[in-house]
């Protein structure tokens, strides 16, 4: 009974999660600041929530990573040159343990045909680095090595989900590839060219990524549980 209450309050959360994504997406809030910070603010907190309630794991790696990620949002919400470094430098630190979650979750870790893999994915941020260069100060260096390790986790993803048949690397591939899209697409927009479709484009992209790599984390968890049973 009390699996059955969990399972419901998750998909219950699970909707209130995608609604506000989609409220916060497609509305502007501006005129309505308070609003627009709870809705912002609410995304990674209903996250954390799902996954303890789902997780017969919880890991701390995972926990840490989205609270880090929490804290990464709330600068980048003050559009510094100081904050948006400090943002800057969480979000790298964010990014390293998703790597490690990652590293420590594929079972195929030829690093050859992974930094093969990886090419194509850091060519689209390469591009989104190049167009920000001249916009970005002392936060440039954290979203270089931000984008090497987004590539290599778009490499394994890639190469594990094409060699494996595996719903738990279906969700890492798409995850992994909707991370390189979506911070590319933040950085247009936060540097480069503000625009209402790019940070549309942005929070849409920050939902998808986020709940496929939850579900991803979910079932990795489940199938070290099956092993040690």
């Amino acid at each position: 009974m009390e699996i059955l209450d969990k399972n419901k309050t998750v998909s219950q959360l699970t909707l209130l999660y995608i609604l506000v994504v989609v409220i916060f997406s497609f509305l502007n809030l501006k005129s309505f600041p308070v609003l627009e910070f709870l809705l912002g603010s609410i995304r990674i907190p209903l996250l954390i929530l799902m996954y303890f309630l789902a997780s017969k794991v919880k890991s701390t790696l995972y926990f840490s990573a989205l609270i880090l990620f929490f804290f990464a949002y709330l600068f980048f919400r003050e559009n510094t040159p100081f904050f948006n470094f400090i943002g800057a430098v969480i979000s790298l630190a964010y990014r390293i343990l998703i790597f490690i979650i990652v590293y420590k979750s594929i079972e195929n870790k030829n690093w050859l045909a992974i930094v093969l893999a990886s090419i194509p994915f850091f060519f689209i941020y390469l591009y989104a680095l190049l167009l920000i260069e001249k916009e970005v100060k002392m936060d440039f260096y954290p979203w270089v090595l931000n984008g090497f390790l987004t590539s290599f986790i778009g490499g394994m993803a890639t190469f594990n989900f094409l060699f494996q048949d595996k719903k738990r690397l279906y969700w890492l591939f798409i995850s992994a590839i909707l991370f390189v899209i979506q911070i590319g697409v933040f950085l247009i927009n936060k540097y480069y060219f503000p625009d209402e479709i790019l940070r549309m484009l942005t929070i849409i992209l920050f939902g998808i990524s986020n709940f496929t790599f939850y579900k991803f984390v979910l079932l990795q968890e489940e199938l070290k549980l099956k092993y040690a049973s």
